[in-house]
C-alpha cells in the first residue's frame, strides 16, 4: 500500500482492501470503486485548489482592493464544486456498502498483487476486471495478453474474434498516469 492518496486510504480503512484489490473482485460494484475512487479524487483536488485561492485572496486583502466578484465567484465555484465532490462521495460510498461486494470481501481474502508500471507499446498479461463494459462483452475475469496503447488497450486476438480495444479501466482496472499505465498482473 505504498504510495496511496488519501481517498485510496480512506477506502482501504473502511473495507480492509486496496483499490487494486476492488478492481479484481468478481463484483460489479468493487470493479468500479477505483473508477469512483477516481471522480471523488479529481473532485475533492479541484474544490481543495478553489478552497485554496479564496484563502489566498483573502489573507492578500484582494478583496478589498477589486471588486467584490474576487470573492463571490470563487465562492459560487466552491459551491459548485461542493456538490459535485458529495455526489462523487455517494457514489463511492454507495458501492462501498453494497452487499455483494461486502458478502464477497467477507468471505475471500484480498488478492496479493504487484503494480508494475509499462509504457504505451507493451504487451502485458492481466486478468480482465469485472467492469461493466467487460461483463457485457463475456471478458470478466479472464486472463489474457494486452497491447498497451496511449488512448486505450487491444486485447490479444485469441480472446475474441476480431481486434478488441477497451479502455484503460476496462483492460487493467487501472487508470492511466502520465504517460504510464499502471497494470494490475496475475494475482499471486
Amino acid at each position: 500500500m505504498l504510495n496511496i492518496d488519501s481517498v485510496g486510504r480512506w477506502v482501504a480503512r473502511l473495507t480492509g482492501r486496496t483499490l487494486d484489490q476492488h478492481a479484481t473482485d468478481p463484483v460489479p460494484a468493487a470493479a468500479d470503486l477505483p473508477k469512483a475512487a477516481d471522480t471523488m479524487r479529481r473532485h475533492r483536488l479541484e474544490l481543495l485548489l478553489t478552497v485554496d485561492r479564496l484563502r489566498t485572496a483573502l489573507i492578500n486583502e484582494d478583496d478589498l482592493s477589486t471588486s467584490i466578484t474576487a470573492l463571490t465567484g470563487p465562492l459560487d465555484a466552491i459551491a459548485k464544486l461542493g456538490r459535485e465532490y458529495r455526489y462523487a462521495r455517494n457514489w463511492a460510498e454507495t458501492l462501498l456498502g453494497d452487499g455483494e461486494r461486502t458478502a464477497y470481501a467477507d468471505a475471500n481474502p484480498g488478492a496479493v498483487l504487484r503494480r508494475r508500471f509499462v509504457n504505451p507499446g507493451d504487451t502485458i498479461l492481466v486478468v480482465l476486471p469485472h467492469t461493466d463494459a467487460c461483463r457485457k462483452q463475456h471478458l470478466a475475469g479472464r486472463r489474457t495478453r494486452v497491447r498497451i496503447g496511449r488512448a486505450d488497450a487491444e486485447l490479444d486476438l485469441t480472446v475474441g474474434t476480431g481486434q478488441l480495444r477497451l479502455s484503460h479501466a476496462d483492460a487493467s482496472g487501472s487508470r492511466p498516469a502520465s504517460i504510464l499505465l499502471p497494470a494490475i498482473p496475475f494475482p499471486g
